[in-house]
């Protein structure tokens, strides 16, 4: 079997045509949200998760839930994030 061919790369090419672009209004938020989780830790994201349990706001939190059409492009910008803060320059 050729490299990059399988099961696993199926599933990694099916997971990015999955992925829906929000609204401008929702991707804002949903930057928002990938900024903070990114800067302080996935203790964040498990309480914003909590909050979408307890409040049931979908509208609102349900870009959190691997369900969610958003997910996917909630998770590409909380990488994406990680990434930039571990390439800053420390002083």
């Amino acid at each position: 079997m050729e490299r990059g061919v399988g099961p696993e790369r199926a599933a990694e090419d099916h997971y990015v045509m999955r992925e829906q672009r929000p609204a401008a209004e929702e991707r804002d938020r949903i930057d928002r949200v990938a900024r903070f989780v990114a800067r302080d830790g996935d203790l964040s994201e498990a309480v914003l998760l909590r909050l979408l349990r307890i409040t049931k706001n979908r509208q609102r939190w349900g870009f959190l839930a691997p369900d969610h059409p958003h997910h996917a492009y909630y998770l590409r910008r909380k990488v994406s994030e990680q990434c930039r803060i571990l390439r800053r320059p420390s002083n």
